[in-house]
């Protein structure tokens, strides 16, 4: 990847003459994209996205804002090497292009002006996004021109056609541009964030495995593609970069059912989350390409008590299903809930979660494994204090199913409990379905943690944060949850509606909670308590009109709106741009019946002047009030197999993607 920087006017006539040798060898040939169509992410009144295909340099597509646009040429052809745009005025500062189809950076850059032209090698597609990412205006985007040139390539860059990438601009704009993108749309990796061919390929091909590929040779350079393409947490967990050790001492861990030491997939797990040396974790994507269920528990199988407890053997206890079966439970929640919920319910048994160490991220991207029943602890405590603190860790693309709510189950069996002061944690992109404790707990000091777009369905008690009133020590807890799904289903409300909360149950820490979904959370969806502050912003909350309570749906929806942040005198609270609406069982919301969440208490500021400046540069360009577009936004990209959210160099932008519409929300 080639990096230009704006060209100091004494150097212009210089660089400016080696550049027209560039262009003068080049035959442009044709504008394909006079032959394709257009479309974008808006348009603001009298323009359309067309005039920037039309060959007039005198009309223009404009959008509503000045960042976080899209204008894309497409139906042009497919192979191509060159791009030009044309600017009226230089209101363009941050700009990306795209390929449509794959969601891999091409060129990016700052600046436009009336000529940016761009040279990307042969790449073959068929759409390409020009991003706005920031301009100081609605920026007038004249024309989106696209060629297959011929002729020669070398320019004042150095770069060349077998593969490096130059630009130029007339406005002198900077911009940094990727090599030669492959049909499937791959680009060469760079120091701006650029993902190669054969990082896109590893991150996103499932039959290109782990260790298949020939340029990512090494374990450090197999992590280093996994971190980038997962991007980076914000907020309170925003320095977390779990098995990634940017000083090069990463190492991979590949999860496998044919383990050389014979160990199961369980023991294979928890060898490599214990110590504290940097370990990506990741599963086979052949063994695990069919849905494969994973238990911790049954590492203690072998334990004499556990048998006893089962009055079984350790065979029926890894299978609980055989177990089922020569007991009469049969197959489904009725085997369940005796297993787990009635045999295993004792305190006195040796299973507990096991513990991660520091430096270490579980990725469960492209395999279909999942965990039943319990998941894992991050640090450890006894009486109220730290015992093993954790720091740096994540687990994203997971999915969690529970064996049903037991209350107060003598295995305590959270999906992820951060506790013991560990902090700097991610827990990202992960699904958790009627999980018997908490999907996300967070105790005994727990500290700088983020929960982002992850998909809760029938949790009963979401994310406790503290255990104790007496615990003085909970005052350090942070965390930051934002674009995550809380969804009761339309046919668990009858039962769940009054009992699903703790989102969070919270004492003496803070949280900030922005741009979360809930559905069909009737009363009480928080507890704030010993002084503790939570602040909420923009949230959305649906209720399914089917389950309108009085016959008036505006007092129905006013008795709904006082019920669901009441619970917050103990402490400190405040709601700004949070509102409830009846919606259908798609939660497409009723705009005629919406009531803003005003309860108050105490006071809380502003919590994200506690996060770096990248952060909240970053929540700003994909901020979106609570409506229509944020619940069809969270709904396609919360949780283990939906779509990549804006935190991934490999997604596609809020607005294409709210423009797709095609993920239920529960």
């Amino acid at each position: 990847m080639k990096t230009y920087t704006k060209i100091p006017a004494v150097l212009g006539a210089l660089f400016g003459g080696l550049m027209s040798v560039w262009t003068s060898a080049q035959d442009l040939g044709p504008n394909l994209a006079l032959s394709g169509g257009a479309d974008g992410s808006s348009k603001a009144s009298g323009t359309s996205y067309g005039n920037a295909v039309d060959g007039n340099l005198q009309t223009y597509w404009q959008p509503r804002s000045s960042s976080g646009e899209r204008i894309s040429a497409k139906k042009f052809g497919g192979s191509f090497n060159t791009v030009i745009i044309r600017e009226i005025g230089n209101a363009v500062q941050g700009w990306r292009l795209l390929n449509h189809d794959t969601g891999a950076e091409l060129a990016s850059g700052n600046g436009i002006g009336s000529a940016m032209q761009v040279y990307l090698g042969n790449v073959s597609m068929n759409k390409i996004d020009l991003m706005i990412d920031s301009a100081t205006s609605a920026p007038r985007i004249a024309e989106f021109e696209i060629y297959n040139a011929s002729g020669g390539s070398s320019s004042s860059s150095g770069s060349s056609s077998s593969g490096g990438s130059s630009s130029s601009s007339s406005s002198g704009g900077s911009s940094s541009s990727s090599s030669s993108s492959s049909s499937s749309g791959g680009s060469s990796s760079s120091s701006s964030g650029g993902i190669s061919n054969a990082c896109y390929t590893l991150a996103t091909d499932p039959n290109v495995n782990w260790r298949d590929s020939s340029e990512l040779d090494t374990d450090q350079k197999i992590v280093k593609c996994l971190s980038d393409t997962l991007g980076r947490a914000l907020g309170y967990g925003e320095n977390a970069l779990g098995g990634y050790d940017p000083g090069g001492s990463s190492k991979l861990t590949v999860i496998t059912k044919n383990d050389p030491q014979g160990r199961s997939v369980e023991q294979q797990i928890l060898d490599a989350i214990s110590g504290d040396t940097h370990n990506w974790i990741v599963f086979d994507k052949f063994d695990f390409a069919q849905e494969t269920e994973i238990a911790m528990y049954r590492t203690h199988c072998g334990d004499a008590s556990v048998q006893a407890a089962i009055d079984g053997t350790q065979a029926q206890c890894i299978d609980y299903r055989q177990w089922c079966a020569a007991k009469g439970y049969g197959s489904g929640q009725s085997c369940l809930d005796e297993f787990f919920n009635e045999r295993l319910n004792d305190k006195n048994l040796p299973i507990r979660n096991p513990v991660i160490g520091s430096n270490k991220t579980i990725d469960g991207r492209l395999s279909k494994a999942y965990f039943r029943f319990s998941g894992f602890a991050i640090g450890k405590d006894s009486s109220g204090q730290p015992t093993q603190t954790a720091e740096n860790v994540i687990l994203t693309h997971l999915d969690f199913r529970g064996a049903g709510h037991t209350e107060d189950h003598g295995l305590d069996p959270d999906m992820i409990r951060s506790t013991g002061a560990s902090h700097d944690i991610w827990i990202h992109k992960n699904t958790f379905d009627t999980t018997g404790d908490s999907a996300f707990d967070v105790k005994v000091g727990a500290y700088d943690i983020t929960m982002s777009f992850n998909r809760l369905v029938n949790v009963k008690r979401a994310t406790l944060h503290g255990s104790s009133d007496s615990r003085t020590i909970n005052e350090q807890i942070t965390t930051t949850m934002h674009h995550n799904a809380f969804v009761t289903t339309d046919d668990h409300y009858s039962t769940l509606g009054n009992t699903l909360r703790r989102v969070p149950l919270i004492r003496r820490g803070t949280s900030h909670m922005f741009n979360n979904l809930f559905m069909n959370y009737r009363k009480d969806v928080l507890s704030v308590r010993v002084g503790a502050s939570v602040l909420w912003e923009d949230n959305a909350f649906l209720i399914n009109r089917d389950h309108q309570e009085k016959s008036d749906p505006h007092a129905a929806l006013d008795e709904r709106a006082a019920q669901l942040a009441r619970d917050v005198g103990g402490g400190n609270f405040r709601s700004e741009g949070s509102r409830v609406w009846f919606s259908d069982a798609q939660c497409n919301l009723d705009s005629a019946y919406v009531r803003e969440i005003t309860d108050a208490s105490g006071s809380v500021g502003n919590l994200s002047q506690n996060y770096t400046q990248r952060s909240r540069d970053a929540i700003q360009a994909h901020w979106l009030p609570a409506g229509q577009d944020l619940v069809d936004y969270i709904s396609a990209t919360a949780g283990k197999g939906r779509r990549a959210p804006f935190n991934s160099p490999l997604a596609h932008d809020i607005n294409y993607v709210v423009g797709l519409g095609e993920i239920p929300c529960q």
